[in-house]
């Protein structure tokens, strides 16, 4: 019996987040864990969405998201190197793709890809 791909926004905590405008600045796999640094983009069915601010695209929000309890991890496609922006912080770009797969996790940008097979990701709010 095949799995059917299951984009980001159907996932819990994920409704009124865009997650390809939004920029990764940081990425930690360690045992048990995998977790992204973001500027999530909020739309404006989220509960902490603003007007964006003077200069800005969107409404942006620092946030983490974390894949607890990883059983296996794959990431493929390092070596891009991070932008710096303006506020001199590393960018690592995006989030192209986030989706599940019966068990695993697929999410993948600038940075690479990683097919994680963990809990189910949440956001956590800077």
């Amino acid at each position: 019996m095949s799995s059917e791909k299951v984009d980001y926004p159907q996932l819990t905590g994920f409704e009124g987040v865009y997650l390809e405008d939004s920029f990764v600045l940081g990425v930690t796999a360690s045992p048990g864990r995998l977790a992204l640094d973001v500027e999530l983009v909020l739309t404006a069915r989220h509960p902490a969405y603003r007007p964006p601010a003077p200069g800005e695209q969107n409404c942006y929000a620092r946030a983490g998201i974390e894949f607890p309890d990883v059983r296996s991890l794959t990431w493929t496609g390092q070596g891009t190197p991070p932008a710096v922006d303006a506020a001199g912080e590393t960018d690592y770009g995006g989030i192209d793709a986030l989706y599940w797969n019966g068990s695993a996790f697929h999410i993948e940008g600038d940075w690479g890809s990683i097919d994680v097979v963990s809990g189910a990701p949440r956001i956590s709010w800077s």
